[in-house]
C-alpha cells in the first residue's frame, strides 16, 4: 500500500457540501459537520521524591515508613498550594511469636497491626490548573469567526486533597488454619477536599474546581474465612468479607447558605451531617381540600407554601450503605462444586418513586413526567384523595385541573418528599449459584480432550429487601427515587471447559 491520498477541499465540503448523496445530512445535500483539523491535549507535569523503608527483629517486631512529596502543574501556583508531603509509618507485632503464648495450642497465629499515614489526591486533568484553560470556539459575532473562552478558570490557592488515616489491625488464624481472619478499625480524615466550589456572579462563571471542605469517615472492615467440613470427599468452606463505615460532613466551604426547607432537602453534602444525606419533610397527611401537610420544628401543622425552613426538615439517613460485604460458600463433593455468592447492603435509606402528576390537562407531556420514565402516570394515582373524607384512608394528594390554582393554594412536594416516601434501602442478594462437574479422567480422554469440565450458573435468583414497594435498591435511583428497568436479572448460564 503506498498510503497517499487526493488533496480535499474542507473548506467547499464545509459550506457548499455534495449534493445527490444518497442519505444527505443537510437538506438535500451533506456537508462535512466536523473540523476535521480539530485537536486536543492534556499535559500533566509531576516531579516526586519518594523514599520508604523497613525493618524486622527477631521475626516478631516490625516497622515500616515512607516519605513522598510531589509538585504538579494541577496545582495553584500560590506557594501554600505547593510542595505537600505524604507520609506513612506502621508497626507490627507478632504476638504468636512470644514465649506466653507458646502453649495456646489452638492458635496458629496472631497479629497486631498501626499505621498512621497521610495521603494525598489530585484533580483531573483539565478539570483544575494554576492558570486559566483556554477553549477555542467559533461565532459569526467574534472577530474573524474564531476567539477563546475560559473553559476552566485557574485557581491559584488549589491544593492537594489530604487524607489522614488511623488503622488498627488484628490478623489471626485458629485451630489447625480452619479459622482465618482480620480485623481492621480505621478513621480517615479528609481536608481540602476537591470539588466544584461557587463562585462570586461577578467573575463571568459559576464555579472553580476547589477545595470545598472536610469529610471524616469512622468504620471497621472484616474478613473470615472458614474451614467448616473437612471429609475425605467433601468439604464446605466459607467465606464472608463485610464492611461498616459511618461518616459525617465536617466542613463544607459555600458562598451559598440555605434558607429555605425546599433547598435543605435538594442537598447531598450538609455540614454536620453524614454525606450522601436524604432530608425529607416531617409530612403530616392531608387537608379537607386534599392538599399535603407538614409538620415544623415548632411543632405547628400547615399546607402552606414556602414556610419549611432548613430546620423544619428532618435528616432521614444516607443513601450510602452502612453495612456491607458478601458471604461465598464453597462445597466441594469429588467431581462435583456448587458455590454460592450473597451480597448484602445495609442500614441505607432511599426515595420511593411516586406519583408526580397532579394539576393540568392529561396529555402525553404532563405523564411524561410521572415517576417512571415510560410515560405512564404512577399507578398510584387512582388512590389519590377525590373527596372531603378522603383525608382520612390515603396520604395521596387530590388532582386539579387548573395548574395555577394548584400552584398557588398548595405545596405538593411537601408529599412527593414527605418522610413517608423514604424507604429503608436494605438488602440482600444472592447473586450468583454455580455448580460445576469435572468428567473423569479416562472418560475424558476416551473423548480425545484432556479436561472437560460442564458448568451451571444461575444469577440474581433471590432477593430479600426491607422495603414492601417491590423496589429492587440496585435499580433505584435513591436520591431522586426514580426506578429503572431490571437488567440481568434471574438469568441462566450454561458453560463447557473443554481442553485438548
Amino acid at each position: 500500500m503506498l498510503q497517499t491520498f487526493g488533496a480535499v477541499d474542507y473548506d467547499s465540503l464545509n459550506s457548499l457540501g455534495i449534493k445527490g448523496v444518497v442519505m444527505p445530512n443537510n437538506g438535500n445535500k451533506s456537508t462535512l459537520a466536523n473540523n476535521a483539523f480539530d485537536a486536543s491535549e492534556t499535559q500533566v507535569r509531576f516531579r516526586s521524591y519518594y523514599a520508604n523503608g523497613a525493618y524486622t527483629f527477631d521475626q516478631k517486631y516490625s516497622f515500616n515508613a515512607s516519605w513522598r512529596i510531589d509538585g504538579s502543574n494541577l496545582f495553584g501556583i500560590d506557594k501554600s498550594a505547593q510542595n505537600k508531603p505524604v507520609w506513612s509509618m506502621g508497626g507490627k507485632w507478632m504476638a504468636s511469636q512470644e514465649a506466653f503464648l507458646s502453649s495456646v495450642k489452638w492458635m496458629d497465629d496472631l497479629a497486631l497491626r498501626a499505621t498512621y499515614g497521610i495521603t494525598g489526591n489530585a484533580p483531573n486533568p483539565g478539570a483544575a490548573s494554576s492558570y486559566d484553560i483556554l477553549r477555542g470556539v467559533t461565532g459569526s459575532a467574534l472577530p474573524g469567526g474564531t476567539g477563546l473562552i475560559i473553559a476552566t478558570a485557574a485557581n491559584s490557592k488549589l491544593t492537594w486533597e489530604r487524607t489522614r488515616t488511623v488503622n488498627i489491625g488484628l490478623d489471626f488464624s485458629l485451630l489447625n488454619r480452619r479459622i482465618e481472619g482480620a480485623i481492621d478499625f480505621y478513621n480517615k480524615k479528609t481536608d481540602n477536599l476537591l470539588g466544584e466550589l461557587p463562585t462570586n456572579s461577578l467573575t463571568g462563571y459559576p464555579s472553580v474546581v476547589g477545595n470545598l471542605g472536610a469529610l471524616e469517615n469512622k468504620g471497621v472492615e472484616i474478613t473470615l474465612t472458614t474451614l467448616n467440613v473437612q471429609a475425605k470427599r467433601f468439604n464446605w468452606t466459607s467465606q464472608l468479607a463485610m464492611a461498616y463505615n459511618k461518616n459525617r460532613v465536617v466542613k463544607l466551604n459555600s458562598l451559598n447558605s440555605l434558607t429555605t426547607g425546599a433547598q435543605q432537602i435538594q442537598q447531598k453534602y450538609v455540614e454536620g451531617y453524614s454525606a450522601f444525606a436524604i432530608f425529607a419533610y416531617d409530612y403530616a397527611g392531608l387537608n379537607d381540600k386534599g392538599d399535603p401537610k407538614i409538620t415544623l420544628q415548632d411543632k405547628t401543622v400547615t399546607s402552606s407554601r414556602n414556610v419549611a425552613t432548613p430546620e423544619d426538615v428532618v435528616f432521614m439517613g444516607a443513601y450510602q450503605p452502612v453495612w456491607s460485604g458478601g458471604l461465598a460458600n464453597r462445597f466441594n463433593f469429588g467431581s462435583f462444586r456448587l458455590t454460592v455468592n450473597t451480597v448484602f447492603n445495609l442500614g441505607h435509606v432511599m426515595r420511593r418513586d411516586v406519583n408526580l402528576f397532579y394539576a393540568g390537562r392529561l396529555t402525553h407531556n404532563n405523564m411524561a413526567t410521572g415517576g417512571f420514565t415510560t410515560g405512564n402516570l404512577h399507578t398510584e394515582f387512582l388512590n389519590r384523595w377525590k373527596k372531603p373524607g378522603d383525608e382520612l384512608i390515603t396520604n395521596i394528594p387530590s388532582y386539579l385541573v387548573n395548574t395555577s390554582t394548584s400552584d398557588t393554594r398548595r405545596d405538593v412536594s411537601y408529599y412527593q418528599y414527605g418522610d413517608l416516601n423514604v424507604l429503608d434501602a436494605s438488602f440482600i442478594k444472592i447473586r450468583d449459584i454455580s455448580f460445576s462437574y469435572t468428567l473423569p479422567r479416562n472418560l475424558s480422554q476416551r473423548l480425545k480432550a484432556e479436561f472437560i469440565d460442564v458448568r451451571l450458573q444461575l444469577g440474581n435468583v433471590m432477593l430479600w429487601k426491607a422495603n414492601k414497594y417491590d423496589i429492587d435498591p440496585e435499580f433505584q435511583d435513591a436520591f431522586t427515587g426514580t426506578r429503572s428497568l431490571q437488567s440481568g436479572q434471574h438469568t441462566l448460564t450454561l458453560g463447557l471447559h473443554v481442553n485438548f
